[in-house]
């Protein structure tokens, strides 16, 4: 009875601090979190489900070929609205190699956004999928999405937008 007591207790506590906040919490990034934020940090190690079937890792990246590493929802409207603006910039991806990742809890929605995109069969969306690992929790700076991060030649991170950002503003990055 007293342990049950001690529960609804923690419970109703828990309860009204989420009502007073309104929101919930994140834990604070550890500092293993945040080196792969900074500029210059290398991209972070990552095993890609693949939409189309297979596996990509970072390891599998080209190398001396810049990256573009997108952090995207399959149910965000303004992720559908970039994929549409890859596709019309898709002639300056001569040698950007372009990665997409969404959340592994996002599996079920992938097929409807592939379909709903047109991106299918498109080469340029070939590295699209689910991350199961630390990969957007090393990276997700908790802003508006898509979030893009751009990657020199050498893999290391040159710049981070997010979703508030123009795609006119990013083109420049793409090489």
């Amino acid at each position: 009875m007293r342990s049950t007591i001690t529960l609804l207790a923690l419970l109703f506590s828990i309860n009204i601090a989420f009502a007073q906040e309104g929101k919930p919490t994140f834990p604070a990034p550890t500092k293993e979190q945040l080196a792969f934020r900074k500029k210059s940090a290398p991209i972070p190690p990552f095993l890609l489900q693949k939409s189309s079937g297979g596996v990509m890792t970072h390891t599998q990246l080209k190398p001396e070929k810049p990256v573009m590493l997108m952090i995207f929802h399959p149910l965000c409207d303004h992720c559908n609205y970039v994929i549409d603006s890859l596709k019309k910039y898709q002639p300056l991806f001569k040698n950007t190699q372009l990665v997409m990742v969404a959340e592994d809890r996002n599996k079920e929605y992938m097929k409807a956004f592939i379909d709903k995109t047109g991106i299918k069969d498109n080469v340029l969306f070939k590295n699209i999928g689910t991350e199961k690992g630390n990969l957007i929790y090393y990276l997700y700076t908790y802003e508006v999405l898509p979030q893009v991060n751009f990657y020199d030649k050498n893999h290391k991170l040159v710049h981070s937008f997010t979703g508030k950002a123009p795609f006119d503003s990013l083109k420049m990055f793409i090489k």
